[in-house]
Protein backbone atom coordinates (compact mmCIF):
# COMPACT_ATOMS: atom_id res chain seq x y z
CA UNK A 1 0.00 0.00 0.00
CA UNK A 2 1.25 3.62 -0.86
CA UNK A 3 1.54 5.45 2.11
CA UNK A 4 1.35 8.92 0.42
CA UNK A 5 -0.45 10.56 3.46
CA UNK A 6 1.08 13.93 2.22
CA UNK A 7 -0.41 13.89 -1.16
CA UNK A 8 -3.72 16.08 0.57
CA UNK A 9 -2.05 18.02 2.88
CA UNK A 10 -3.85 15.97 5.31
CA UNK A 11 -3.88 16.25 9.09
CA UNK A 12 -4.86 12.88 11.07
CA UNK A 13 -5.41 13.17 14.42
CA UNK A 14 -5.88 9.90 15.41
CA UNK A 15 -9.36 10.70 16.58
CA UNK A 16 -12.00 7.94 16.34
CA UNK A 17 -14.94 8.54 13.17
CA UNK A 18 -18.38 8.35 14.85
CA UNK A 19 -20.98 7.37 12.60
CA UNK A 20 -24.58 8.44 12.03
CA UNK A 21 -27.73 6.55 9.70
CA UNK A 22 -27.81 8.49 6.16
CA UNK A 23 -31.24 9.09 4.46
CA UNK A 24 -30.53 5.60 2.74
CA UNK A 25 -29.68 4.02 5.80
CA UNK A 26 -26.56 3.57 5.80
CA UNK A 27 -23.93 4.85 7.64
CA UNK A 28 -23.03 8.56 7.66
CA UNK A 29 -19.89 10.83 8.45
CA UNK A 30 -20.01 13.89 10.85
CA UNK A 31 -18.94 17.00 9.71
CA UNK A 32 -16.58 17.73 12.66
CA UNK A 33 -15.41 13.24 12.67
CA UNK A 34 -14.40 14.67 9.17
CA UNK A 35 -12.28 17.66 9.97
CA UNK A 36 -10.95 15.82 12.82
CA UNK A 37 -9.05 13.22 10.12
CA UNK A 38 -8.54 15.80 7.46
CA UNK A 39 -7.41 18.95 7.05
CA UNK A 40 -9.01 20.55 3.48
CA UNK A 41 -10.11 23.69 1.94
CA UNK A 42 -13.66 22.41 3.33
CA UNK A 43 -12.51 24.27 6.15
CA UNK A 44 -12.35 28.03 5.46
CA UNK A 45 -15.46 27.62 3.05
CA UNK A 46 -16.98 26.76 5.91
CA UNK A 47 -15.81 29.86 7.55
CA UNK A 48 -16.65 31.45 4.57
CA UNK A 49 -20.01 30.64 3.64
CA UNK A 50 -21.80 29.61 7.08
CA UNK A 51 -20.03 31.82 9.51
CA UNK A 52 -18.42 29.18 11.37
CA UNK A 53 -15.63 28.79 13.65
CA UNK A 54 -12.18 28.25 12.30
CA UNK A 55 -10.90 24.81 13.12
CA UNK A 56 -7.77 25.74 12.41
CA UNK A 57 -6.82 28.38 14.50
CA UNK A 58 -9.13 27.28 17.17
CA UNK A 59 -6.58 24.25 17.11
CA UNK A 60 -3.96 26.25 16.85
CA UNK A 61 -2.76 24.76 13.40
CA UNK A 62 -0.12 26.60 11.13
CA UNK A 63 -1.18 27.51 8.11
CA UNK A 64 0.58 25.29 5.55
CA UNK A 65 -0.84 26.99 2.28
CA UNK A 66 1.37 25.70 -0.89
CA UNK A 67 1.94 28.25 -2.36
CA UNK A 68 -5.49 22.17 -16.38
CA UNK A 69 -6.30 21.82 -24.44
CA UNK A 70 -9.02 21.27 -25.44
CA UNK A 71 -9.79 18.37 -28.86
CA UNK A 72 -10.44 19.71 -31.94
CA UNK A 73 -13.39 18.04 -32.54
CA UNK A 74 -14.95 19.70 -29.43
CA UNK A 75 -14.25 23.41 -29.93
CA UNK A 76 -16.82 25.80 -29.59
CA UNK A 77 -18.13 26.32 -33.48
CA UNK A 78 -19.81 29.42 -33.32
CA UNK A 79 -22.32 31.27 -36.30
CA UNK A 80 -21.75 34.80 -34.15
CA UNK A 81 -19.32 35.98 -32.36
CA UNK A 82 -20.20 39.21 -29.52
CA UNK A 83 -17.02 41.11 -28.29
CA UNK A 84 -18.60 41.38 -25.09
CA UNK A 85 -17.25 39.80 -21.88
CA UNK A 86 -18.89 39.57 -18.47
CA UNK A 87 -17.07 41.82 -15.62
CA UNK A 88 -16.55 41.03 -11.95
CA UNK A 89 -19.73 41.84 -10.05
CA UNK A 90 -19.54 43.50 -6.70
CA UNK A 91 -19.80 41.79 -3.11
CA UNK A 92 -23.28 42.88 -0.74
CA UNK A 93 -24.09 42.94 2.74
CA UNK A 94 -25.85 39.99 3.82
CA UNK A 95 -28.00 39.26 7.00
CA UNK A 96 -26.42 36.87 9.13
CA UNK A 97 -26.90 33.29 8.10
CA UNK A 98 -29.98 30.93 9.26
CA UNK A 99 -28.11 27.94 8.64
CA UNK A 100 -25.42 25.88 10.67
CA UNK A 101 -21.81 23.92 9.24
CA UNK A 102 -23.84 20.51 9.16
CA UNK A 103 -26.37 21.94 7.00
CA UNK A 104 -23.99 22.67 4.33
CA UNK A 105 -21.95 19.28 5.04
CA UNK A 106 -25.09 17.38 4.70
CA UNK A 107 -25.88 19.48 1.40
CA UNK A 108 -22.68 19.08 0.13
CA UNK A 109 -22.66 15.04 1.18
CA UNK A 110 -25.59 14.56 -0.56
CA UNK A 111 -24.95 16.59 -4.09
CA UNK A 112 -21.80 14.17 -3.68
CA UNK A 113 -23.77 10.96 -3.17
CA UNK A 114 -26.00 12.43 -6.43
CA UNK A 115 -22.92 13.09 -8.73
CA UNK A 116 -21.52 9.85 -7.96
CA UNK A 117 -24.50 8.01 -8.59
CA UNK A 118 -25.49 9.83 -12.40
CA UNK A 119 -22.33 11.03 -14.23
CA UNK A 120 -21.08 7.98 -16.64
CA UNK A 121 -18.64 8.59 -19.48
CA UNK A 122 -20.50 8.08 -22.48
CA UNK A 123 -19.94 6.68 -26.21
CA UNK A 124 -18.12 10.04 -27.64
CA UNK A 125 -15.51 9.87 -24.91
CA UNK A 126 -17.10 12.60 -22.46
CA UNK A 127 -18.68 12.82 -18.68
CA UNK A 128 -22.43 12.79 -18.70
CA UNK A 129 -25.72 12.11 -17.12
CA UNK A 130 -27.43 8.74 -16.40
CA UNK A 131 -30.32 7.41 -14.63
CA UNK A 132 -28.38 3.76 -14.19
CA UNK A 133 -26.32 3.78 -10.76
CA UNK A 134 -24.26 0.35 -12.14
CA UNK A 135 -22.89 2.46 -15.08
CA UNK A 136 -21.85 5.50 -13.09
CA UNK A 137 -18.13 6.67 -13.35
CA UNK A 138 -15.86 5.41 -10.57
CA UNK A 139 -14.69 8.26 -8.46
CA UNK A 140 -12.79 8.57 -4.69
CA UNK A 141 -13.98 7.34 -1.79
CA UNK A 142 -13.73 8.19 1.44
CA UNK A 143 -14.19 5.02 3.81
CA UNK A 144 -13.53 4.57 7.33
CA UNK A 145 -13.81 1.36 9.81
CA UNK A 146 -14.08 1.67 13.72
CA UNK A 147 -13.48 -1.15 15.67
CA UNK A 148 -16.28 -2.81 17.29
CA UNK A 149 -13.23 -5.23 18.70
CA UNK A 150 -10.86 -4.22 21.00
CA UNK A 151 -8.30 -7.71 19.31
CA UNK A 152 -8.84 -6.30 15.85
CA UNK A 153 -5.75 -4.86 14.76
CA UNK A 154 -5.07 -1.98 12.65
CA UNK A 155 -3.96 -3.94 9.40
CA UNK A 156 -6.97 -6.50 9.52
CA UNK A 157 -9.21 -3.38 9.04
CA UNK A 158 -7.06 -2.16 6.13
CA UNK A 159 -7.24 -5.55 4.86
CA UNK A 160 -11.17 -5.50 5.65
CA UNK A 161 -11.89 -2.79 3.49
CA UNK A 162 -9.84 -3.84 0.90
CA UNK A 163 -11.00 -7.31 0.63
CA UNK A 164 -14.73 -5.67 1.12
CA UNK A 165 -13.96 -3.07 -2.07
CA UNK A 166 -12.31 -6.10 -4.04
CA UNK A 167 -9.57 -4.12 -5.00
CA UNK A 168 -5.78 -4.22 -4.45
CA UNK A 169 -3.68 -2.86 -1.84
CA UNK A 170 -2.24 -0.26 -4.52
CA UNK A 171 -5.51 0.99 -5.32
CA UNK A 172 -5.93 2.87 -1.93
CA UNK A 173 -4.42 5.28 0.09
CA UNK A 174 -4.29 4.91 3.87
CA UNK A 175 -5.21 8.62 5.41
CA UNK A 176 -5.42 7.72 9.04
CA UNK A 177 -5.53 4.83 11.58
CA UNK A 178 -5.53 4.35 15.34
CA UNK A 179 -6.47 1.48 17.91
CA UNK A 180 -9.96 1.23 16.92
CA UNK A 181 -10.28 3.77 13.74
CA UNK A 182 -8.93 3.64 9.98
CA UNK A 183 -9.87 5.79 7.45
CA UNK A 184 -9.01 4.97 3.35
CA UNK A 185 -8.97 6.95 0.30
CA UNK A 186 -10.01 4.28 -2.53
CA UNK A 187 -11.27 4.52 -6.18
CA UNK A 188 -14.86 2.31 -6.67
CA UNK A 189 -18.71 3.60 -7.96
CA UNK A 190 -21.59 4.63 -5.76
CA UNK A 191 -23.27 1.34 -6.65
CA UNK A 192 -20.43 -1.06 -4.94
CA UNK A 193 -20.21 1.33 -2.50
CA UNK A 194 -23.81 0.79 -1.03
CA UNK A 195 -23.72 -2.74 -1.87
CA UNK A 196 -20.63 -3.21 0.15
CA UNK A 197 -22.35 -1.15 3.06
CA UNK A 198 -24.99 -3.38 2.58
CA UNK A 199 -23.45 -6.43 3.21
CA UNK A 200 -20.64 -5.86 4.77
CA UNK A 201 -19.80 -8.14 7.75
CA UNK A 202 -16.37 -7.58 9.14
CA UNK A 203 -15.45 -6.76 12.66
CA UNK A 204 -16.03 -3.26 12.52
CA UNK A 205 -18.62 -0.61 11.59
CA UNK A 206 -18.24 0.57 7.77
CA UNK A 207 -18.93 4.07 6.49
CA UNK A 208 -18.37 5.62 3.28
CA UNK A 209 -18.99 8.45 1.28
CA UNK A 210 -17.71 9.99 -2.19
CA UNK A 211 -15.04 12.44 -1.52
CA UNK A 212 -16.57 15.86 -1.83
CA UNK A 213 -14.85 18.38 -4.53
CA UNK A 214 -14.48 21.34 -2.06
CA UNK A 215 -11.93 18.74 0.13
CA UNK A 216 -10.01 17.62 -3.06
CA UNK A 217 -8.57 21.65 -3.29
CA UNK A 218 -5.56 21.99 -0.35
CA UNK A 219 -6.25 24.32 2.47
CA UNK A 220 -5.59 27.84 1.55
CA UNK A 221 -5.05 27.08 -2.06
CA UNK A 222 -8.28 29.18 -3.29
CA UNK A 223 -7.16 32.50 -1.59
CA UNK A 224 -3.96 31.82 -2.95
CA UNK A 225 -4.37 32.03 -6.32
CA UNK A 226 -7.11 34.97 -6.04
CA UNK A 227 -4.41 37.15 -4.24
CA UNK A 228 -2.36 40.06 -6.13
CA UNK A 229 0.63 38.33 -5.09
CA UNK A 230 -0.06 34.99 -7.01
CA UNK A 231 -1.60 36.33 -10.02
CA UNK A 232 -0.23 35.87 -13.25
CA UNK A 233 1.00 38.92 -14.86
CA UNK A 234 -0.47 40.06 -18.22
CA UNK A 235 1.75 42.19 -20.87
CA UNK A 236 -0.45 43.87 -23.78
CA UNK A 237 1.57 43.45 -27.05
CA UNK A 238 3.31 46.46 -26.71
CA UNK A 239 5.04 45.59 -23.16
CA UNK A 240 5.69 42.19 -24.73
CA UNK A 241 7.55 44.29 -28.03
CA UNK A 242 9.70 46.02 -24.92
CA UNK A 243 10.14 42.81 -23.09
CA UNK A 244 11.57 41.41 -25.88
CA UNK A 245 13.90 44.14 -26.67
CA UNK A 246 15.10 43.99 -22.50
CA UNK A 247 18.24 42.11 -21.87
CA UNK A 248 17.92 40.46 -18.46
CA UNK A 249 20.04 42.81 -17.05
CA UNK A 250 17.99 45.80 -17.59
CA UNK A 251 14.78 43.83 -15.70
CA UNK A 252 15.03 44.66 -11.57
CA UNK A 253 14.40 42.16 -9.47
CA UNK A 254 10.45 42.68 -9.13
CA UNK A 255 9.83 42.05 -13.02
CA UNK A 256 12.07 39.04 -12.94
CA UNK A 257 9.54 38.07 -9.87
CA UNK A 258 6.29 38.93 -11.59
CA UNK A 259 7.63 36.66 -14.30
CA UNK A 260 7.46 33.49 -12.65
CA UNK A 261 5.70 30.47 -13.14
CA UNK A 262 2.47 29.81 -11.39
CA UNK A 263 1.45 26.17 -11.29
CA UNK A 264 -1.34 23.83 -10.09
CA UNK A 265 -0.27 20.43 -9.03
CA UNK A 266 -3.18 17.70 -9.17
CA UNK A 267 -2.79 14.12 -8.12
CA UNK A 268 -5.02 11.28 -9.33
CA UNK A 269 -7.37 8.96 -7.52
CA UNK A 270 -5.51 5.85 -6.64
CA UNK A 271 -5.13 3.21 -8.59
CA UNK A 272 -5.58 5.69 -11.89
CA UNK A 273 -1.38 6.53 -11.27
CA UNK A 274 1.84 4.58 -12.32
CA UNK A 275 1.27 4.53 -15.56
CA UNK A 276 4.28 3.28 -18.10
CA UNK A 277 4.69 6.14 -20.22
CA UNK A 278 4.38 9.78 -20.32
CA UNK A 279 2.52 9.64 -23.36
CA UNK A 280 -0.49 7.60 -21.71
CA UNK A 281 -0.31 10.76 -18.69
CA UNK A 282 -0.84 13.14 -21.51
CA UNK A 283 -3.77 10.96 -23.27
CA UNK A 284 -5.38 11.27 -19.59
CA UNK A 285 -4.73 15.02 -19.08
CA UNK A 286 -6.26 15.79 -22.22
CA UNK A 287 -9.47 13.66 -21.50
CA UNK A 288 -9.99 15.62 -18.41
CA UNK A 289 -8.91 19.11 -20.22
CA UNK A 290 -11.92 17.95 -22.57
CA UNK A 291 -14.25 16.96 -20.22
CA UNK A 292 -14.44 20.20 -18.06
CA UNK A 293 -14.30 22.44 -21.09
CA UNK A 294 -17.37 20.47 -22.45
CA UNK A 295 -19.00 21.01 -18.92
CA UNK A 296 -18.15 24.77 -19.06
CA UNK A 297 -19.66 25.38 -22.62
CA UNK A 298 -22.81 24.03 -21.49
CA UNK A 299 -22.90 26.00 -18.33
CA UNK A 300 -22.35 29.20 -20.78
CA UNK A 301 -24.88 28.40 -23.48
CA UNK A 302 -27.15 27.54 -20.15
CA UNK A 303 -27.36 31.11 -19.20
CA UNK A 304 -28.16 32.52 -22.74
CA UNK A 305 -31.83 33.14 -23.64
CA UNK A 306 -33.09 30.78 -26.04
CA UNK A 307 -32.53 33.25 -28.54
CA UNK A 308 -29.03 33.83 -28.10
CA UNK A 309 -28.71 30.19 -27.90
CA UNK A 310 -29.82 29.50 -31.59
CA UNK A 311 -26.80 31.79 -32.50
CA UNK A 312 -24.35 29.13 -31.89
CA UNK A 313 -23.97 25.66 -33.95
CA UNK A 314 -24.40 23.29 -30.77
CA UNK A 315 -22.62 19.16 -30.92
CA UNK A 316 -25.22 17.37 -30.29
CA UNK A 317 -23.88 15.12 -27.93
CA UNK A 318 -23.35 18.35 -25.33
CA UNK A 319 -27.39 17.73 -24.71
CA UNK A 320 -26.32 14.98 -22.44
CA UNK A 321 -23.32 16.76 -20.66
CA UNK A 322 -23.79 18.72 -17.63
CA UNK A 323 -22.77 22.33 -16.50
CA UNK A 324 -19.79 22.45 -14.84
CA UNK A 325 -21.37 25.14 -11.99
CA UNK A 326 -24.04 22.10 -11.80
CA UNK A 327 -21.56 19.43 -10.98
CA UNK A 328 -19.56 21.66 -8.08
CA UNK A 329 -21.13 21.81 -5.12
CA UNK A 330 -21.12 24.79 -3.63
CA UNK A 331 -22.84 26.69 -6.87
CA UNK A 332 -25.02 23.64 -6.90
CA UNK A 333 -26.21 22.09 -3.44
CA UNK A 334 -26.34 25.42 -2.09
CA UNK A 335 -28.32 27.71 -3.92
CA UNK A 336 -31.16 27.25 -1.30
CA UNK A 337 -28.76 29.05 1.20
CA UNK A 338 -27.79 31.52 -1.33
CA UNK A 339 -31.49 32.50 -2.14
CA UNK A 340 -32.64 32.58 1.64
CA UNK A 341 -29.97 35.43 2.49
CA UNK A 342 -30.65 39.31 1.19
CA UNK A 343 -28.22 39.84 -1.69
CA UNK A 344 -27.07 36.23 -1.48
CA UNK A 345 -24.09 34.81 -0.16
CA UNK A 346 -21.31 36.13 -0.69
CA UNK A 347 -18.77 33.22 -1.03
CA UNK A 348 -21.58 31.23 -2.74
CA UNK A 349 -21.55 34.44 -5.41
CA UNK A 350 -17.57 34.49 -5.44
CA UNK A 351 -17.75 31.30 -6.44
CA UNK A 352 -20.87 31.46 -9.23
CA UNK A 353 -18.75 35.01 -10.40
CA UNK A 354 -15.55 32.68 -10.80
CA UNK A 355 -17.43 30.25 -13.24
CA UNK A 356 -19.66 33.13 -15.10
CA UNK A 357 -16.69 35.39 -15.64
CA UNK A 358 -13.96 32.64 -15.95
CA UNK A 359 -14.69 28.98 -17.82
CA UNK A 360 -18.29 29.30 -18.41
CA UNK A 361 -18.06 32.70 -20.00
CA UNK A 362 -17.77 33.32 -23.65
CA UNK A 363 -14.13 33.65 -23.45
CA UNK A 364 -13.96 30.23 -22.08
CA UNK A 365 -10.43 31.04 -20.82
CA UNK A 366 -9.19 29.99 -23.95
CA UNK A 367 -5.94 31.79 -23.78
CA UNK A 368 -5.24 29.63 -20.43
CA UNK A 369 -5.83 27.00 -22.25
CA UNK A 370 -3.63 27.30 -25.38
CA UNK A 371 -1.17 28.47 -23.02
CA UNK A 372 -0.62 25.99 -20.47
CA UNK A 373 1.89 22.95 -20.12
CA UNK A 374 1.93 20.10 -18.63
CA UNK A 375 4.80 18.65 -16.19
CA UNK A 376 4.48 15.09 -15.64
CA UNK A 377 4.93 14.32 -11.83
CA UNK A 378 7.60 11.55 -10.31
CA UNK A 379 6.08 7.85 -11.14
CA UNK A 380 3.30 9.78 -13.07
CA UNK A 381 0.94 9.36 -9.94
CA UNK A 382 0.47 13.36 -10.77
CA UNK A 383 1.49 16.49 -13.07
CA UNK A 384 1.52 20.17 -13.08
CA UNK A 385 -0.10 22.55 -15.04
CA UNK A 386 2.66 25.29 -15.87
CA UNK A 387 0.51 28.60 -15.80
CA UNK A 388 2.18 31.52 -17.38
CA UNK A 389 5.42 29.53 -18.87
CA UNK A 390 8.69 31.25 -19.88
CA UNK A 391 9.17 28.89 -23.00
CA UNK A 392 5.31 29.28 -24.17
CA UNK A 393 3.48 31.68 -26.49
CA UNK A 394 2.13 35.03 -24.79
CA UNK A 395 -1.41 35.23 -24.06
CA UNK A 396 -3.44 37.53 -26.31
CA UNK A 397 -5.35 39.11 -24.11
CA UNK A 398 -6.36 39.28 -20.82
CA UNK A 399 -10.02 37.83 -19.58
CA UNK A 400 -9.16 34.34 -21.17
CA UNK A 401 -5.61 34.07 -20.15
CA UNK A 402 -4.62 32.64 -16.60
CA UNK A 403 -3.87 37.03 -15.46
CA UNK A 404 -7.69 36.64 -14.79
CA UNK A 405 -8.10 34.68 -11.29
CA UNK A 406 -11.50 34.17 -12.63
CA UNK A 407 -9.95 31.60 -14.79
CA UNK A 408 -8.11 29.60 -12.45
CA UNK A 409 -10.28 29.58 -9.85
CA UNK A 410 -12.87 28.26 -11.78
CA UNK A 411 -9.88 25.97 -13.10
CA UNK A 412 -9.69 24.63 -10.11
CA UNK A 413 -13.02 24.23 -8.70
CA UNK A 414 -13.05 21.98 -12.49
CA UNK A 415 -10.80 19.90 -11.85
CA UNK A 416 -11.76 19.27 -8.16
CA UNK A 417 -15.27 17.61 -9.92
CA UNK A 418 -13.39 15.26 -11.99
CA UNK A 419 -13.24 11.71 -10.82
CA UNK A 420 -9.56 11.34 -11.96
CA UNK A 421 -8.73 13.89 -9.21
CA UNK A 422 -7.65 13.51 -5.55
CA UNK A 423 -6.26 16.53 -5.19
CA UNK A 424 -5.72 20.07 -6.32
CA UNK A 425 -3.37 22.73 -5.06
CA UNK A 426 -1.11 26.00 -6.31
CA UNK A 427 2.15 25.97 -5.53
CA UNK A 428 4.46 28.73 -4.99
CA UNK A 429 5.62 30.62 -8.55
CA UNK A 430 8.69 28.67 -10.27
CA UNK A 431 11.44 30.48 -11.77
CA UNK A 432 10.64 29.67 -15.44
CA UNK A 433 14.34 28.32 -16.06
CA UNK A 434 14.96 25.42 -14.67
CA UNK A 435 12.32 22.47 -15.95
CA UNK A 436 11.37 21.39 -19.19
CA UNK A 437 7.53 20.91 -19.72
CA UNK A 438 5.45 19.13 -21.86
CA UNK A 439 2.48 21.01 -24.11
CA UNK A 440 -0.43 20.20 -24.32
CA UNK A 441 -1.70 18.90 -28.14
CA UNK A 442 -4.86 20.20 -30.28
CA UNK A 443 -6.29 22.99 -28.56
Amino acid sequence: MKSKIGVMNLIAFGVPVLASADEGGHSALHLSDFQRVLRTGLDSELVKIADAPDINQAADIPDQRGVHSKRRYNMRRRTNMQDSYMKDSHSHTITMPSFSPEHVWNDLVHHAWDIALTIKRNEHGGLSATDDPQVAHPCPFFVCSRGRKEQSSDTDSVQDIIIAFEKDSDESLLVSSSHNETCLILTTTAFKARQVMDTYEGSQDLAAMPLLDITKIHAGTVDEVSSEGWSVPYHDKQDRDQASNDTPATKNETEAMNEWERMVVVDFVPGLGGMKEEAQLLDVVNSMMSDIQDMAEVGWLRSMDKDQAEEFVIDEFLGEVPALSDIFSITSSLRSINDKQENGNPRIKFWQDAFKNGMESEHACSDMFSTLFVKPGVGYYSYDLVLNPGDGPPPQEYDSSASNPACVTSLIAALSTHPYVLSVKANFPIYHGWHIAQKLDSF
